[in-house]
């Protein structure tokens, strides 16, 4: 009876192994729709192994050349059934009456549907393809390098829980909850929402909301759909972006319960409602709530922030372009 009942006891521990790794995949995130954790990235981009070749050697006036960029969305933008409504992916980093190429692609073209519990993100490929023009180099090498450059609208948003005390001193009653401070994961997304401090007075509730650029790149002030910065990203177009639209975030909306509280936060920068400032890639925004006379105990309420703004991200490639004349 004792040796069956290891056989037993041996058993059900490996079906309980069996079952917790079939839970999970391998970053740890249950596959099981819930609890789903984003990471910190927006649209993700690799070169596809020789496109283009490290080396090419010219053979003709005109030797062919493709340069290929897979592209990933590791985020949760845009909203589930549609696609970005601006963006685009531009080369530069090359002589244009060397390498004549078509330098910029459309990202609303892509299909590159957001990261979901069920939805490992899409993924597409941005390809480009031109001519060397062998009679313009008078050097026997040259060696540029290919830089590529992705700038598009993202949206993050974070939800939590926080707790809404008319009597934040009073330690006799008994409560729900209690006012603090919180760490939130990262959203799927670029710019995170990283904490929630709470401070609270007779009435008035402060939130004090953190934000940081997790991701690699840059982030740019920008609307919606991002129009006006987009457009200037382009590197090979004349004009440029001004150094007070980057390191800026746009404050869309922070709702507690059905209340809206967005009027009902400050600081902001350049004397612009909403637009918050980053410094060494962080800022925050503190939001205040009132809470209702008629409240006579502790709750729990959700809090929902959306921030929009304009990433860019960049990747490059030197390449060795050798003419045998």
């Amino acid at each position: 009876m004792a040796k069956r009942g290891k056989i037993l006891i041996i058993t059900l521990c490996a079906l309980l192994l069996v079952f917790s790794v079939a839970g999970c995949n391998k970053t740890g995130k249950k596959t099981d729709g819930t609890n789903f954790v984003g990471g910190p990235d927006g649209l993700v981009m690799s070169f596809v192994p020789n496109y283009p070749p490290g080396k090419i050697i010219l053979t003709s006036t005109n030797e062919p050349i493709s340069i290929i960029v897979e592209v990933k969305n590791k985020g949760t933008y845009p909203p589930q059934g549609d696609k970005f409504s601006n963006g685009a992916i531009h080369l530069s980093g090359f002589d244009t009456s060397i390498i004549s190429i078509t330098s910029s692609k459309s990202i609303p073209e892509m299909d590159l549907p957001a990261v979901s519990n069920i939805n490992p993100g899409g993924t597409d490929i941005a390809q480009f393809d031109g001519n060397i023009n062998s009679n313009s180099i008078v050097v026997d090498n040259y060696n540029p390098t290919i830089l590529v450059t992705a700038c598009y609208p993202y949206v993050t948003k974070a939800v939590s829980t926080v707790c809404i005390d008319p009597e934040p001193f009073d330690t006799k009653r008994e409560k729900v909850c209690s006012t603090g401070n919180q760490n939130l994961p990262n959203q799927g997304a670029p710019i995170a929402v990283t904490r929630i401090e709470q401070e609270s007075a007779r009435g008035k509730i402060y939130f004090k909301i953190a934000i940081k650029n997790v991701g690699r790149g840059d982030v740019l002030w920008g609307t919606a759909d991002g129009v006006a910065v987009v457009n200037r990203c382009n590197p090979n177009q004349g004009t440029k972006l001004e150094r007070k639209e980057f390191d800026r975030v746009k404050l869309k909306k922070v709702k507690m319960g059905d209340s809206d509280r967005t009027t009902n936060c400050a600081p902001f920068i350049d004397g612009t409602p909403n637009r918050i400032g980053l410094f060494n890639g962080e800022g925050f925004v503190i939001c205040s709530y009132d809470v209702p006379s008629t409240v006579q105990s502790a709750y729990t309420t959700p809090i929902d922030i959306e921030l929009e703004y304009v990433y860019r991200s960049t990747i490059s490639m030197p390449i060795q372009i050798k003419s045998l004349g």
